[in-house]
């Protein structure tokens, strides 16, 4: 009796562990219903439509997502082996991959472009007015810069004006007016072709006031002062009017306050603290525009010899793109690339830098890797469109506002204040 209870036991533990092991199986998934075969275009910027052909899609949108490189897209209409649907914007390159009812399969990949969509904001035919961005008329821009609240500064240069533009698209003058060499307060002041612009930390404005040899500074409330030169050319060292430049056409402000002089015919890169105390940096040739990057590096072109250059914030220079003394359109990477007389520079707050490559009529793109694509325009022109199909006539200077993914170019020969939109 013992001997059977035992083996009763033993039985009932069996089938227990057995019961057990069997609630443990994993219960089998049934494959997603849904396939995808082929997207075409396979490639394009936002709003790309795109066809995704498979099989299983059904037909209601209401249990249907499409992700491009896992940001969802719009999708406008379904059948059982077509989806058609609309690339968002900032989706990057990726994979394609179709959700229903909550299932996911992956299809091919899909390659994003950046689209840079050229717009003209102010200026029309040569001459002088205010009023309407539209309407307003400037005479060869040749700088212009941003405040933080979004206000342009533009250097008309042969109208010997500094001008704004207010975020609604107003154009004024703020400060010039006929040629000269006079401090003062708004239109009471003279400049003789202010070429080149700055701002400061506090929204001070610099000028480069080419044909007066002088840095010119401007308060937010209008005040111009001289900081540096005396309207007599020279490379003199010394503290403001006892310093002189020749033709300064490029200018920057570092995190200290520090103002950057492309000393153009000087060849010099020249240094001016905000005491007005001027010390020469480098002496590279002959230097167009300055930018600072957030880490204090100094890139610059160099007009005659075709080189982006950087000057680093520990004293080191090197050649970031283009080769000396070649002038090209080619795109690459490095020295491999080819520029024709770079002027205006910028950068973003990812390291990427973008040059207006002037008589190329093209705004050329540099990477953090040194790879050189070009960004818009082609041959020069006028005309308003995406990427290569936009046209400017000698882009001068570039100034971003990349927080809105924006670009402004003072378009020198086009007598226009052009906007880029980067999607």
């Amino acid at each position: 009796m013992k001997i059977k209870l035992i083996f009763l036991c033993c039985i009932g533990s069996l089938l227990f562990f057995a019961s057990c092991k069997k609630d443990k199986e994993p219960v089998p998934q049934p494959a997603p219903s849904q396939t995808v075969t082929a997207i075409t275009p396979s490639s394009g910027p936002k709003n790309t439509v795109v066809n995704i052909r498979g099989t299983n899609f059904g037909t209601s949108t209401a249990i249907l997502k499409v992700y491009f490189n896992n940001v969802q897209g719009t999708i406008q209409s379904a059948n059982d082996t077509l989806i058609t649907a609309v690339v968002p914007a900032n989706a990057g390159t990726g994979i394609v991959k179709v959700e229903k009812s909550g299932t996911q399969v992956n299809g091919p990949s899909f390659e994003y472009f950046v689209a840079a969509r050229v717009l003209t904001y102010a200026g029309s035919s040569i001459g002088y007015a205010d009023g309407n961005a539209g309407a307003s008329q400037f005479n060869i821009v040749s700088g212009v810069v941003k405040d933080a609240a979004g206000n342009l500064f533009v250097c008309d240069r042969d109208n010997h004006r500094i001008r704004k533009i207010t975020p609604a698209g107003v154009v004024s003058t703020f400060a010039g007016g006929a040629s000269g060499f006079v401090d003062g307060t708004g239109t009471a002041a003279r400049f003789n072709q202010p070429y080149c612009i700055t701002i400061d930390a506090t929204g001070n404005l610099y000028v480069g006031d080419r044909m007066n040899h002088a840095i010119r500074k401007i308060t937010p409330t209008g005040v111009v002062t001289t900081l540096a030169g005396n309207g007599t050319p020279g490379s003199q060292n010394g503290t403001g009017s006892a310093a002189t430049f020749a033709e300064p056409l490029g200018i920057a402000t570092d995190a200290a306050g520090n103002i950057f002089v492309a000393d153009y015919l000087n060849g010099l890169i020249r240094k001016i603290t905000p005491a007005g105390v001027v010390t020469t940096l480098l002496s590279p040739g002959q230097v167009f525009g300055l930018v600072f990057d957030a880490s204090n590096n100094l890139y610059y072109t160099t007009y005659n010899s075709h080189q982006i250059m950087k000057y680093s914030s520990m004293g080191a220079s090197s050649v970031i793109a283009g080769q000396s003394g070649t002038s090209g359109t080619e795109d690459g990477t490095g020295t491999a690339a080819r520029f024709n007389f770079p002027s205006g520079i910028t950068v973003d707050g990812n390291g990427n830098l973008y040059v207006c490559d002037a008589m190329s009529h093209r705004i050329r793109k540099i990477t953090s890797a040194g790879v050189v694509t070009t960004f818009a325009g082609n041959n020069a022109g006028v005309t308003d469109g995406i990427g290569s199909s936009a046209a400017f006539n000698t882009p001068l200077a570039v100034c971003g506002d990349f927080n809105k993914n924006v670009i402004y170019i003072a378009d020198f020969n086009n007598h226009r204040i052009r906007k880029v939109v980067v999607d």
